[in-house]
């Protein structure tokens, strides 16, 4: 191979020097350069990195407050005059404490009546009983018409029914006796005083509220949607004044608002109890395991992951995956996510994965 025409001598003499073999060399050198740049091209290099790094539990959060089992206005089921009220606003009571005391000469007067009604009754009833057992003896002798007998036999019948009466009349004004002094029915902290000494209570009227400390729930709406994951939620806690308070749920209501489309979900609390009336956040967290949602990719309709699969790119579709959100995911743990590179990856493709530190 020789060099012609008006081209640089210089140029010339040193291609004219070059062997063949060199320049076969030289012809392999920029071939290898092109094979490599093409391979460089057809197989990208990508980053990846176990599911289980990447991973993310999301949190999810509603409106809730702390609320009593109990908190009672207590009425009074007798009318009549208040004659005291031994506690204040704010006192700790015990059940069974009395709370307000109401008069109840009246319905004492109203039992010894009917006591006394008792015994002249009892009377009659003892003096019905023997006249009765002369009738029947007499009968037997047939001294007696039958009719006779069985008119005592009736008035004995109707004096013992007048007994039963009055026993149950003395029983009610017994109750009401019991009613003049107003006691609590659970261990709690009296509210408010809402009826004064010198008042008359009428039958039904709130006298005193009692709030029940013991026994606080949480009471949180959320929406049906969220409602679904609580089930097998974790990490549930109430949150207030920048305080976390462990939960368990207690029920969540099959009931959905129609105006605000959320259920009620009632939480106990674990260990710590917020106070009652205490307004805040419930926080839970899914169970799913999901992906964040800047490793999502787009093919055609589809949005899913790609997955490093033998030095090969698998596209794997995720159906309840929505732009911009964490995307449930149902991988092993340690599959390995493309996380850097998947954009412009198509299905099948080969990769060069190297392992994000």
């Amino acid at each position: 191979m020789t060099c012609h025409g008006q081209t640089s001598l210089d140029y010339c003499a040193v291609f004219n020097r070059l062997s063949k073999r060199t320049l076969f060399f030289i012809f392999i050198g920029f071939c290898g350069c092109e094979i490599q740049s093409v391979k460089a091209e057809e197989t990208p290099i990508v980053s990846v990195s176990p599911l289980s790094k990447l991973a993310i539990y999301p949190e999810t959060a509603a409106p809730a407050v702390v609320i009593s089992l109990n908190n009672s206005p207590i009425a009074a089921q007798v009318d009549a005059l208040v004659v005291d009220i031994p506690v204040r606003v704010g006192d700790s009571v015990k059940a069974g404490a009395v709370l307000v005391q109401l008069a109840c000469q009246d319905f004492e007067l109203e039992k010894s009546r009917l006591q006394a009604e008792r015994q002249a009754i009892q009377a009659k009833f003892e003096l019905s009983q023997w006249q009765l057992k002369q009738a029947e003896t007499l009968a037997a002798q047939q001294t007696l018409p039958e009719e006779q007998v069985k008119e005592r036999r009736s008035q004995l019948a109707v004096i013992k029914g007048d007994l039963a009466a009055d026993a149950a009349r003395i029983e009610t004004i017994e109750r009401q006796i019991a009613h003049c002094t107003v006691k609590a029915p659970f261990a709690g902290i009296v509210t408010e005083r809402l009826i004064s000494v010198g008042q008359f209570a009428t039958r039904g009227g709130a006298m005193v509220r009692l709030l029940d400390v013991s026994h606080p729930e949480v009471s949180a709406h959320v929406s049906s949607r969220d409602a679904l994951t609580l089930p097998n939620a974790k990490n549930l806690r109430f949150e207030h004044n920048g305080e976390q308070y462990p939960l368990n749920i207690r029920t969540l209501l099959p009931l959905i608002n129609s105006e605000t489309g959320t259920q009620e979900v009632r939480l106990d609390f674990v260990k710590r109890i917020a106070e009652v009336g205490a307004a805040g956040r419930f926080h839970w967290n899914n169970s799913v395991m999901h992906v964040p949602a800047e490793y999502l990719v787009k093919r055609g309709e589809h949005l899913g992951v790609f997955i490093n699969q033998h030095n090969l790119a698998h596209f794997h579709w995720l159906p309840d995956a929505k732009d911009g959100l964490p995307a449930a995911i149902n991988l092993p743990p340690e599959t390995e996510l493309i996380v850097n590179g998947q954009f412009s990856l198509n299905e099948g493709m080969a990769i060069n994965a190297k392992v994000k530190p």
